[in-house]
């Protein structure tokens, strides 16, 4: 197969080093392949589906380098990235480099100047996919999954497949993680045991405003509702298909109409944008929720905040911040486009060894071992088993699960349901997961890649409208009986509805090719 083509591009930046990152990743290649003597039994058996015919025909092992997400110190990707590749150099001939923490600015500079990066999830890039696709940076997938990917094909359901294509070519494959969405709210259990409260499982918004005034009432220095990260960070708690950017969303997934609207326009938002205006006149708000720039803010003075919800979340925010939680739902599970194809990886255009590097991506769908090697890192360093039943795992003792040296952040991997359970969690969670997943509905726009280049001038002004009004109004501070028709005046002034009406021409076509 073709190798793929550096970008033009390179000529500006190349002579630019991503070495200073704040991240994780081995150097020296030389020692890249040592045994550290660790990290050889994980949970279940390792499936060989896919593992083919791997090594390279002149028995030469090839170096591939992934970029993954999530904080971990260099000292501990590079003993799990040792780890992996004595697997990987006998099963399809390769050993690897792992760097993990960069963030959007790290991750643009290497994909401008063609570094030399095999497999890297977008998780952090603003736009995800349709950026990463829109800039020409990922390799299309079609040839090389069909040839190298049929175990990863065999366990990924089809119609989350569909997600990860931009004009009809492949160019990312979903994580086995949460691919329908249901959102609510998150709430610390520590005081709901403490005041009584009863939280439901599937609630409203009048349930969740009485529990946040009796939280305030009973701890008045206490923030009853703070951003899911900074910044103003807000899970979608509406049941919207956004379309890729929120210019022009379907209003509700759960309808059949396939008609484009201005979200700015739709009373949903009108009356989001009143309640969370009470809600903030009424104390029940963090203050300056729209300017914080700390995460985890449950595990300070925080009490509840806007959160998706899947099987197993109330224990990965107990990994996350420390706390406890209680979910109540306000959205049923659906699906839609960005939530299948968010926080995957792609194989760069920049990548020497492609094949390989999608050899690779196969086991990490396919090789139990491989999967919570990248997951969880080192058996005995990162985590051990709770007992000889090898059905749960827990950090070793004296091991600070919040500050551990290899974080892990599960979602963002490609198979999460080969590893096994962290403590806390249920037997059978993955199981909960995948019919969780199958029980999502699907917009009537599912699959659907929005192109904005026709429209590209307008996105532009339109979204620098969006970032002047949008997160101020959803946390209610702005009053919008005065700034929401100002908002929306601008938005057509800048050009939304011609954004809308070239999206809902590309969305009519898609739907007529289907």
């Amino acid at each position: 197969m073709r190798k793929f083509w550096k970008k033009g591009a390179a000529l500006l930046l190349s002579g630019l080093m991503v070495a200073g990152l704040a991240a994780c990743g081995g150097s020296d290649s030389g020692n890249s392949g040592a045994s550290n003597g660790s990290g050889s039994n994980t949970s279940g058996e390792s499936s060989n589906s896919g593992d083919a015919s791997g090594s390279a025909d002149n028995g030469e092992i090839v170096k591939l380098v992934v970029w993954g997400v999530g904080s971990a110190d260099t000292d501990d990707c590079n003993e799990v990235a040792a780890a992996i590749s004595e697997i990987t150099r006998e099963k399809i001939g390769v050993e690897i480099e792992l760097v993990r923490g960069q963030d959007a600015e790290q991750i643009n500079l290497a994909l401008t100047s063609g570094e030399a990066i095999d497999l890297l999830n977008y998780n952090n890039v603003d736009g995800q996919l349709a950026a990463i696709v829109r800039n020409s940076y990922a390799a299309p997938l079609d040839d090389l999954v069909e040839q190298y990917g049929q175990g990863a094909l065999g366990v990924i359901d089809p119609v989350d497949l569909d997600a990860c294509r931009f004009g009809g070519v492949l160019y990312a494959l979903p994580d086995m993680k949460d691919t329908s969405r249901s959102a609510g709210f998150s709430m610390r259990k520590d005081i709901v045991d403490e005041l009584g409260i009863e939280v439901p499982e599937m609630g409203t918004y009048d349930d969740m405003h009485k529990i946040l005034t009796q939280v305030h009432e009973a701890y008045p220095d206490m923030y009853p509702l703070v951003p899911t990260w900074g910044g103003g960070g807000m899970q979608e708690t509406l049941p919207t298909d956004p379309l890729g950017d929120n210019l022009g969303v379907l209003e509700n997934a759960f309808n059949d109409t396939t008609e484009i609207v201005n979200f700015y326009a739709t009373d949903s938002y009108r009356e989001f944008c009143e309640m969370m205006y009470q809600w903030n006149q009424e104390g029940l708000i963090m203050p300056d929720a729209t300017t914080t720039t700390e995460n985890n803010l449950l595990s300070g003075n925080g009490f509840a905040m806007f959160e998706n919800w899947k099987p197993g979340k109330e224990l990965e925010n107990y990994k996350s911040n420390g706390k406890e939680v209680v979910f109540m739902k306000v959205i049923e599970p659906y699906k839609y486009t960005s939530v299948c194809n968010g926080n995957s990886l792609i194989i760069p255009y920049s990548s020497a060894h492609p094949e390989k590097a999608m050899e690779l991506w196969n086991l990490m769908y396919t090789d139990a071992e491989v999967s919570n090697l990248f997951i969880n890192g080192i058996e005995g360093k990162h985590w051990v088993y709770t007992d000889d039943s090898k059905t749960f795992i827990t950090t070793p003792e004296g091991v600070d699960a919040n500050a551990s040296g290899y974080s892990s952040v599960d979602w963002a991997w490609p198979n999460q349901q080969l590893t096994p359970i962290w403590e806390g969690g249920e037997a059978d969670l993955w199981e909960q997961l995948s019919a969780f997943n199958k029980s999502g509905v699907a917009s009537p726009a599912h699959g659907f890649s929005w192109d904005s280049s026709p429209v590209l001038n307008q996105v532009t002004a339109c979204s620098n409208v969006v970032s002047s009004y949008n997160t101020a109004l959803r946390w209610g501070a702005l009053d919008p009986a005065e700034n929401l028709p100002k908002f929306i005046s601008e938005l057509e002034d800048a050009g939304i509805n011609d954004i809308i009406a070239e999206k809902q021409k590309q969305l009519d076509e898609f739907l007529a090719g289907k």
